[in-house]
C-alpha cells in the first residue's frame, strides 16, 4: 500500500470526494476557502496506490509573533479505521502547519457521537465512535470533550438536522402548519434573489442588536454570494404596510356585507369575531406604518448554501418587533420546498445549545429535527505556551470587539 500526501489538491477533485462521502460537509469543500477570504487555505489530500483517500480543507489565520492557527473546519474526511491513513496524513498536516509556524492543528470530524429525535432528547441513547476519538487521542490530538454550549468550541458539537422527504408537510404538526397560515394571512410577501442582499444584511443587524454581538457584514454576505453563484439562495420577507391595510378593509368590508344577511347566531358571532379581530390589526398597522416611517418594513431573511446532497441554513435575521407575524416559518417552508424540488434530502438547520430546551432550539424542532451530536473537537498542539495564551484570552477578546463593533 501506497500514500501519496497532495498539498494542492485540485479543488474539483476535493469537491467531488467530499460531496460523494458519508461526511459530506460545505465546509470542507473548496468553496469554503473562498468566503474565508481572510485566512489562507490548504486544498490537501492524501492517495493510496493512486487513488484519492482523504481531504482536508485547511485555513491557516496568522496571528502576531510570526505565528498561525491551523484549523480544518468538520474534517478532515476520511476512514477514521484506516489506523495507516489517519496517522499518515495527520503526520503530513502537522509537518505542514510546523513549517508555518502554527501554534496548534485543530479540527473537528463530521464524525457523530449520537443521534436522534428532537423528541426523545430525554431518553438515553449510546455515544458511537468512542474508538475514533481513542485513536486520535493517541495520536497525540487533545479531546476538548463532549461540549455543550455553543461557545465553548470553535464549531457547535450539536447540530439540528432534518430528513426533507416529499411529504414533509403532510408530517408537521398543526401549530407549525398554522404559523405558516398565519405569516401568510397577516401578510408576509417573500423576495428572493442576490439582489435582495442589502435587505437581508439589514435583517441580520436586527439579530445583532438583540443579542448585542456583532456577526457579518453585507460584504461578507456579498462574497459568498459570488462564490457559490446560484447554490446560494438569499431570502428576506417584508411587510407592505398600505397593501397589507387594503387587505385587511376589503375583508371587513366583505365580513359586515355578510353580517347584513346572516341569520345563524353562531355565523353571526364567528363574523363579528372576524371583525374586531380584524380592525385591531389594522389599527396595529396603521400605528406602526405611522412609527416606521415608510411603506414597507423588513420583517427576516434568511441565507442558505447548498451541494447535490446537503443544503446549510448558515444565517437567518429577525426582526423582534414583527414576531407575531411569524415570517420565519414562511421561509423555512419555502426553503425546504426548494430542497424538494431539488431533490435535495439532508438539510443541516445550524448549530443548537446542548441543553435543547433554548427557544432557537424549539422553533428548529418544529421542523422534524433530529439531534446530531459530534465527537469534538480536538487540538494537536505545536507551541503549549504561545496556544494556553490563545485558547484563555483569545475568546474573549473576540467578545469585547464584537461588543465594540455592535455598539459602533
Amino acid at each position: 500500500m501506497a500514500l501519496t500526501f497532495i498539498e494542492n489538491l485540485e479543488p474539483e477533485r476535493m469537491d467531488a470526494y467530499v460531496i460523494h462521502s458519508d461526511q459530506n460537509t460545505l465546509f470542507q469543500c473548496s468553496e469554503w476557502a473562498k468566503v474565508k477570504n481572510n485566512w489562507d487555505a490548504y486544498l490537501t489530500g492524501v492517495e493510496k496506490d493512486g487513488v484519492l483517500a482523504g481531504t482536508a480543507l485547511v485555513l491557516a489565520r496568522k496571528l502576531p509573533l510570526g505565528k498561525s492557527l491551523f484549523y480544518i473546519p468538520r474534517g478532515p474526511v476520511m476512514d477514521y479505521r484506516d489506523l495507516d491513513l489517519v496517522r499518515f496524513f495527520l503526520d503530513h498536516l502537522v509537518e505542514l502547519a510546523k513549517r508555518e509556524h502554527a501554534i496548534c492543528l485543530r479540527f473537528d470530524p463530521n464524525i457523530l457521537s449520537r443521534k436522534y429525535p428532537y423528541k426523545e432528547k430525554d431518553q438515553k441513547h449510546v455515544y458511537e465512535n468512542n474508538d475514533i476519538i481513542e485513536t486520535l487521542k493517541k495520536y497525540g490530538a487533545k479531546h476538548k470533550g463532549f461540549t455543550t454550549m455553543i461557545e465553548e468550541a470553535t464549531q457547535p458539537r450539536y447540530n439540528a438536522v432534518m430528513n426533507c422527504s416529499d411529504d414533509y408537510y403532510e408530517k408537521l404538526d398543526h401549530k407549525t402548519k398554522q404559523s405558516i397560515h398565519t405569516a401568510e394571512r397577516k401578510g408576509a410577501k417573500l423576495y428572493c434573489g442576490h439582489e435582495y442582499i442589502h435587505e437581508f444584511a439589514q435583517a441580520m443587524q436586527y439579530t445583532e442588536k438583540r443579542k448585542g454581538v456583532a456577526l457579518r457584514n453585507e460584504e461578507y454576505f456579498r462574497n459568498m454570494a459570488e462564490v457559490y453563484g446560484d447554490r446560494c439562495i438569499i431570502m428576506v420577507a417584508k411587510l407592505n404596510f398600505k397593501e397589507q391595510i387594503a387587505e385587511i378593509e376589503r375583508e371587513l368590508n366583505e365580513a359586515r356585507a355578510q353580517l347584513e344577511t346572516c341569520t345563524a347566531k353562531k355565523q353571526i358571532n364567528l363574523l363579528n369575531q372576524k371583525i374586531r379581530n380584524d380592525e385591531k390589526d389594522r389599527d396595529i398597522l396603521i400605528e406602526e406604518c405611522t412609527k416606521e416611517g415608510c411603506d414597507e418594513v423588513i420583517l427576516a431573511g434568511k441565507l442558505a448554501i447548498y451541494n447535490e446532497n446537503r443544503m446549510e441554513f448558515v444565517y437567518m435575521g429577525n426582526n423582534a418587533d414583527y414576531l407575531r407575524i411569524r415570517s420565519s416559518y414562511l421561509l423555512y417552508k419555502t426553503y425546504l420546498d426548494i430542497c424538494v424540488e431539488k431533490g435535495i434530502r439532508f438539510v443541516s438547520m445550524g448549530g443548537i445549545e446542548g441543553t435543547l430546551d433554548d427557544g432557537l432550539t424549539k422553533f428548529k424542532s418544529s421542523w422534524l429535527m433530529d439531534v446530531e451530536e459530534y465527537i469534538g473537537e480536538f487540538n494537536i498542539v505545536l507551541d503549549p505556551f504561545v496556544y494556553k495564551l490563545f485558547d484563555d484570552v483569545y475568546p474573549h477578546l473576540l467578545q469585547t470587539a464584537a461588543k465594540l463593533r455592535n455598539r459602533k
